[in-house]
């Protein structure tokens, strides 16, 4: 098995992932003058000409490309941000792009086009609410969800290549001067026009990683995803016209297209598939189309958006019927180029100097937000978070082994970086003002975690810190609740949903029983919220997963498995009654 990893991992030239991104947005910098690059923020943007008017940001993991940074140009996005390989970017990253976006255009909003992925949504849900509350910034999301292989569920479909539709019309009336409540009013019509379909005959390979599923010869993976994950079902076809009627069947269904109906269809290479069989997919996709009596009145045939070097093909759908005139605006010219007909390789005459972006620290938190605790209170809240490190990097091998078994193994390593940069931040923070260390731990965890659970544990402890800031005295019972409706504005995962959000919702009820606490209270109900975590998380284990991975792939069976987000609740929460109990006597 070594050796044939070491086989898979010689397909790249570049095996480092992280140096492999540097240096593809210093080559993109050579590649297109006309683009500002930031390589270490993982930020482009177009120099744009001061004008009141909406700016479009796109973004998301990289292993995607030419998305987001080849859909940059004239009439379409004006900005992007890339993450890792299959990582949603930072909200650090995306809340400074928008920042950017807003010297530009003189305060006439920034929307964001976002693919239904967890890590996105929340990632650029917490980079909107900073924009909004710290900077007053007019800031939209706009979730892309297009994914028509399976229902979506609570999660809701993935996103697929059909944001690139949304992308070239809002795009097109952002440039006109609509208005940001417009172009999101549109934004969500159009998306519930949009089908897209994945079908491959390989998975992707990740470098040094196993692929995500094997196939045997003469079979497909039906209904796959961007990242690499697994279908909704594995067929067997002689001959990819069976293919193809399958994956417009399913489009038509969706979409409840008939006789007359009229459409544009992309085909989209999503890594390996030759313009040769991209051109005879393209054929039989028309020609079937036409033996329906759709009318095919725009195609666009290419590699749009990929899953690194997986061996497949997308269809993606717009139903125009009722909206003709968005042909027109898909037929309008952009500078884009990854879209037909752009020059942007061309060295503009002039070009201004670049705007520099400013990379925030921990150290720019205002040290003394709300009320101030003893010497007494700031050692027993300095050695709980110290407990909480410690026991957390203890645990990063157990952490992991759980998200193997129903998510994507790196829960553990995701969370050992807050745990270290907590612990080596420890003796700086300002633990007299809880709220602004609270603000602290979430900038840790948006600046070292990464992923869904960085930007999920960032906005949690962004919402508690909130409502500490603005009381005068510690409410924990409600800095808990702020905490919970503030990620959950983001995400649809509640109570029973086998989540992280389980375990804190125990606690923040056990809270809730005692309204507003005094210190003598504390031993009680920590000592009662830590049996509540127990008893839910022996609960969860028992539960169906309703997000994460296992939720996407019917072949992973969660129940009677424990979830590794909720564990990790469990863990920390566990340190802080040690802590408090040991260092409050």
């Amino acid at each position: 098995m070594a050796n044939e990893n070491s086989k898979a991992d010689e397909k790249y030239l570049l095996k480092n992932g992280r140096v492999l991104l540097k240096e593809m947005f210093d080559g993109l910098a050579y590649t297109y003058p006309v683009f500002d690059v930031y390589p270490e923020s993982r930020i482009i943007g177009l120099k744009l000409k001061s004008e009141k008017r909406v700016c479009l940001l796109g973004g998301g993991g990289s292993g995607h490309e030419p998305y987001p940074f080849g859909y940059i140009g004239d009439g379409m996005l004006s900005a992007s941000v890339s993450g890792y390989v299959f990582t949603c970017c930072s909200s650090l990253n995306i809340y400074q792009a928008i920042k950017y976006l807003n010297n530009y255009n003189c305060n006439g909003g920034v929307l964001l086009i976002v693919a239904n992925y967890t890590g996105d949504v929340f990632n650029f849900g917490l980079a909107c609410e900073k924009a909004k509350k710290i900077d007053n910034i007019d800031v939209a999301e706009l979730i892309v969800s297009d994914d028509c292989s399976r229902p979506g569920g609570k999660v809701g479909k993935r996103g697929m290549c059909g944001l690139l539709y949304v992308i070239k019309i809002l795009g097109v009336l952002a440039k006109r001067g609509s208005s940001i409540e417009d172009l999101l009013s549109l934004g969500k019509n159009i998306n519930g026009k949009l089908a897209s379909l994945g079908i491959s005959a390989t998975s992707c390979n990740v470098p040094g990683e196993e692929p995500s599923f094997l196939l045997q010869k003469g079979e497909f993976e039906f209904g796959v995803g961007l990242h690499g994950e697994a279908g909704t079902s594995r067929v067997k076809a002689c001959d990819v016209k069976d293919l193809i009627r399958l994956a417009v069947d399913k489009i038509c269904s969706t979409l409840g297209l008939k006789e007359f109906s009229v459409i544009c269809l992309i085909v989209n290479n999503l890594g390996l598939v030759s313009h040769i069989e991209l051109g005879a997919l393209a054929k039989y996709a028309k020609e079937y189309f036409d033996e329906l009596k759709i009318d095919v009145s725009r195609m666009f045939v290419g590699t749009f958006i990929v899953s690194l070097n997986m061996y497949g093909f997308q269809l993606s759908v717009i139903d125009v019927s009722d909206n003709q005139e968005w042909i027109n605006y898909i037929d309008e010219e952009t500078s884009a180029f990854a879209w037909p007909g752009n020059h942007m390789s061309i060295k503009p005459i002039e070009k201004q100097k670049s705007e520099s972006i400013k990379i925030p620290k921990i150290d720019d938190i205002d040290p003394k937000l709300g009320v101030c605790i003893s010497e007494k209170g700031s050692l027993i809240l300095k050695s709980i978070l110290k407990q909480i490190g410690e026991d957390l990097l203890k645990n990063v091998d157990v952490l992991n082994r759980l998200d193997q078994e129903i998510g994507d193994g790196d829960n553990g390593s995701t969370i050992s970086r807050f745990a270290s940069d907590l612990l080596t931040n420890l003796n700086n923070l300002p633990l007299n003002y809880p709220a602004s260390v609270l603000y602290s731990l979430a900038f840790i965890c948006e600046d070292k975690m990464g992923g869904a659970s960085g930007a999920l544990y960032s906005l949690l402890l962004t919402g508690a810190a909130g409502h500490l800031a603005s009381m005068n005295y510690l409410d924990w019972t409600g800095a808990l609740k702020n905490a919970l409706d503030t990620s959950m504005k983001y995400s649809s995962a509640r109570k029973g949903d086998k989540t992280m959000f389980d375990p804190i919702i125990a606690i923040h009820e056990v809270f809730q029983e005692y309204g507003n606490l005094n210190a003598r209270d504390y031993v009680t109900v920590l000592e009662k919220a830590l049996h509540r975590v127990h008893d839910v998380c022996n609960d969860v284990k028992q539960m169906k997963a309703e997000f994460g991975k296992a939720s996407y792939v019917e072949s992973v069976t969660s129940v009677g498995k424990m979830d590794a987000g909720a564990y990790g609740v469990a863990l920390w929460f566990n340190a802080i009654h040690t802590a408090y109990m040991d260092t409050s006597k």
